[in-house]
């Protein structure tokens, strides 16, 4: 949405701040709550609680509820978005106030890091290697270049994000991506992994797949990495992802030998939804297949 030139001078206005400038610089480079944000500045949870509103209600920064906590992030949304990096570029790195900040925000990160790490091997999950990561990214990103989205791939979305490996993989590419997850445990370790990739367009939110908190044709692209197998109604999964899906939109399938769903069976899903399967490919891991799909527009339809 275009801004008026009333609009641009209030949120010049509010940038003219130090403390919210402070405060915006270190939303540039993760997700934070207000606590974290107290942490990283030294200012007094009262004070920090008051720019942030301020500066949400402007649409410079976004706010996610998780529980007892909200997450405040830089605002992703354009034009907003292109007006604060070309003011944040302009805030010198040398200032001593930001190295403080900086130090402070990298030991957060840290703090997030050794946590979600001691909940993986509490919860007994086992994230993929390195090397099966890899094969699997480079065959999403091979399919992604296939059906033409090889550059900006506009607003994503990763349903059952997991340990938000597929955010971390696609977000630099995105205006905005955001993962969800019933998982509690799993939306802090996802969160983790995006604050350390340094991914400040991402959030990670509540979500359930069977009801995502979408308006119908949200997202450019939707992935789904290994849920359909884990899912009591996958078919159901498919068709509320593609609801939320752009006419053209891409739906990325990442799943697994033995997980109960094969490349047919999903043809058929996708193709109710309708969709029309675009390709396939099966990576290096063994039994691990990448498919992806799109959305039908409303010429291909009536085609």
């Amino acid at each position: 949405m275009p801004l008026d030139i009333s609009g641009l001078v209030e949120l010049l206005r509010l940038l003219g701040d130090p403390t919210r400038l402070r405060l915006l610089v270190a939303l540039l480079e993760a997700e934070l709550t207000v606590g974290e944000i107290t942490r990283v500045t030294g200012l007094s949870q009262p004070r920090v609680s008051r720019h942030l509103r301020l500066l949400a209600e402007r649409g410079l920064a976004q706010r996610t509820p998780d529980q007892t906590h909200v997450y405040y992030r830089a605002a992703p949304v354009e034009p907003i978005a292109e007006l604060l990096r070309c003011v944040l570029n302009l805030v010198p790195v040398q200032d001593e106030l930001l190295r403080r900040d900086r130090e402070r925000l990298e030991q957060i990160l840290a703090e997030r890091r050794r946590v979600a790490g001691n909940l993986l091997a509490r919860i007994g999950v086992q994230p993929l290697s390195a090397a099966d990561s890899d094969a699997v990214g480079a065959a999403v990103e091979r399919l992604l270049a296939g059906a033409g989205a090889e550059r900006d791939l506009g607003r994503v979305l990763d349903v059952g994000t997991g340990t938000g490996g597929m955010l971390v993989l696609l977000a630099p590419r995105a205006s905005e991506a955001i993962g969800i997850d019933l998982s509690p445990q799993m939306r802090l370790i996802a969160r983790a992994a995006v604050s350390a990739a340094r991914l400040s367009q991402c959030t990670v939110m509540d979500g359930d797949m069977y009801a995502l908190p979408f308006p119908a044709g949200s997202f450019d692209v939707i992935t789904l990495d290994r849920v359909l197998g884990a899912a009591e109604h996958p078919r159901r999964v498919v068709a509320e992802a593609l609801r939320v899906l752009t006419p053209g939109g891409l739906l990325v399938t990442v799943e697994v030998a033995g997980s109960g769903v094969d490349r047919q069976e999903l043809t058929r899903w996708v193709e109710s939804g309708p969709a029309e399967a675009c390709d396939f490919e099966v990576t290096s891991r063994q039994g691990a297949w990448v498919s992806i799909a799109r959305a039908v527009t409303t010429t291909t339809a009536a085609a």
